[in-house]
């Protein structure tokens, strides 16, 4: 005999309803693996009338009422399954609908520094007073704000933004993009070089935590300085590290420790302005080693990549941690870079793309 075709549910309550076999697969499935449990619920109805349970028994088995029972029966004879999942709430407009623009105008020009004085600042706009949980969501939801950690332009004292950036991008443009194009086709090898002044102490960091917790501060002066050249390619470090000053001496060192490495292609060094890196004795070991020094615009930390480094180096080895002595501070330094290529290769060639921030449009915070 062949299979039936489809579930016929038939009861004098409510009429015929029909239950095809992909339909009532999708009835079967929706029941227990629908994401909203009002529509598995719905489905669960659905399931019991087309295996010819009563109504009275229908709503017992789903826990709902039996008028309901009839008006889901109702949706899926009006719209099938896609009306079944829908849900057509009525809800109360906000107060704010018919201000929103004018609030949205007004925080985006001040930004406010708290939740509460966004609620502070939209009653005194609009005269509805809400609670800081749903000014919250009204911020994240309808404005799409959020709150950000406000970042700094390294500005030169005599020039205006629009010239640093117009300065920072001609340099990009001209300078660093066909260096790093050569790098990447394997015809030049380009390094970031710059100096960290790691200081023995206390690196505050976050941490997830149901009470505050404390570190101990370190106590002395003392400092780890790494003068590291980064691979904008292969993405090795070459470092010179002392604990005393970081001086042309020491970038010489550098130098010569590049050489050495046995490249045999042109080699660029992309430094900032720092005056024991722009000195006769410096650019004139580079010219004898063949190695080329190209100098960022003055205020130009951005389009330095080892600063990434830097900044990822200290979150990893020193946020948030204690160490008893300058020996494990300086070796949790060593430890962290001697693990670049290793535990934290995914994360450096995430963070170590060659995209730079630029300032040609950006929002900066009125006074």
């Amino acid at each position: 005999m062949a299979a039936k075709a489809r579930v016929v549910a038939r009861r004098p309550e409510c009429g015929t309803f029909l239950f095809p076999p992909e339909q009532l697969a999708e009835i079967k499935r929706d029941r227990y693996q629908h994401p909203d449990p009002k529509v598995q619920q719905r489905m669960e109805v659905l399931w019991l009338k087309a295996h010819h349970e009563p109504h009275a028994r229908i709503g017992e088995l789903a826990g709902v009422s039996r008028p309901t029972v009839q008006r889901i029966l109702n949706r899926y004879q009006q719209g099938g399954l896609p009306e079944v999942r829908q849900f057509h709430w009525k809800v109360r407009p906000s107060a704010l609908a018919g201000r929103q623009a004018d609030v949205q105008a007004d925080l985006e020009q001040h930004p406010p520094h708290t939740v509460q004085e966004a609620c502070e600042r939209i009653e005194a706009l609009t005269g509805v007073r809400r609670r800081p949980t749903r000014v919250r969501q009204f911020l994240r939801q309808t404005l799409g704000m959020r709150w950000r950690k406000v970042a700094a332009v390294p500005l030169p004292p005599k020039l205006t933004l629009a010239e640093h950036a117009a300065r920072q991008s001609q340099f990009l443009q001209n300078d660093l993009r066909p260096r790093l194009a050569e790098a990447q086709a394997g015809q030049r090898a380009v390094f970031f070089v710059d100096a960290a002044h790691f200081v023995l102490g206390s690196f505050l960091g976050w941490l997830w935590c149901r009470t505050r917790r404390f570190v101990k501060a370190a106590s002395g002066r003392q400092r780890y300085n790494v003068l590291g050249a980064f691979n904008a390619v292969t993405h090795e470090l070459v470092q010179v590290a002392n604990d005393s000053y970081v001086t042309a001496s020491t970038v010489c060192d550098l130098l010569r420790k590049i050489a050495a490495s046995g490249l045999t292609m042109p080699v660029t060094l992309v430094l900032d302005n720092a005056r024991y890196q722009r000195c006769a004795l410096v650019q004139e070991l580079a010219r004898s080693l063949g190695i080329e020094l190209l100098f960022l615009p003055s205020y130009s930390p951005n389009l330095n990549l080892i600063e990434r480094l830097w900044k990822f180096v200290k979150k990893e080895s020193l946020n948030s941690r204690h160490a008893g002595s300058f020996a494990e501070f300086r070796s949790a330094i060593d430890r962290c870079l001697a693990e670049l290529p290793t535990t934290h290769k995914a994360a450096i060639n995430t963070l170590m793309t060659l995209n730079f921030q630029t300032f040609e449009d950006v929002s900066l915070l009125d006074a």
